[in-house]
């Protein structure tokens, strides 16, 4: 519905206006429509209070649906807040564009760490110090740009099982693991330590 104006005439009390019935009427019309545009009328789930745009009925979605190829814009100062969160969560956004908080991951400007578990892409996963697939039988790629190499900051030792120095290997390896090369598999030989 247009807004309805009242007609107040040409001056004040020249007769040339609505009557009282037809101005009231106005009045009302006008008011039911801003009332059922906020979502207090009965047959609408949103509401609007302060600052706040609420889903009346329980578990309600609120849908921004902007006309033909219009964006949502959220316009922000410096930061978008999500309420009802853990402290250093991180959002992720699923294959249908939903966005969820994982609690158990925290950055301080150098390191991320994470004392829950958290997927990646629904194929990877990281939980406490350990990286693990999600799918059965699926490698895990570590690929350093340009001449980057793999670089592994481990303990070391000098001997080798019960040889007994580096320069003597035992004649039969503890055990043997796979590992691929640039693509290729290659079966590496491993020794308990001593």
């Amino acid at each position: 519905m247009a807004k309805q104006t009242i007609g107040i005439g040409s001056s004040a009390n020249d007769g040339t206006g609505d009557p009282l019935r037809t101005a009231f009427d106005k009045i009302n019309d006008n008011f039911t429509e801003l009332y059922n545009a906020s979502g207090a009328g009965a047959s609408n789930n949103i509401s609007m209070s302060g600052n706040s745009i609420i889903s009346s009925n329980a578990n309600g979605n609120i849908t921004l649906d902007p006309n033909g190829t219009g964006d949502v814009i959220v316009a922000t100062g410096a930061e978008l807040q999500l309420t009802d969160h853990t402290d250093n969560a991180v959002v992720f956004s699923n294959a249908s564009g939903i966005l969820t908080m994982s609690a158990g991951l925290t950055f301080d400007g150098t390191n991320v760490a994470t004392t829950g578990s958290i997927s990646v892409n629904s194929r990877l996963k990281l939980e406490d110090n350990r990286i693990t697939t999600q799918t059965t039988n699926d490698d895990i790629d570590i690929e350093p740009s340009g001449t980057g190499l793999v670089n592994m900051i481990v303990a070391t030792q000098a001997t080798v099982g019960a040889a007994g120095t580096a320069a003597n290997v035992p004649a039969k390896p503890t055990t043997y693991f796979q590992i691929k090369v640039n693509g290729t598999t290659y079966v590496v030989p491993a020794f308990a330590v001593s």
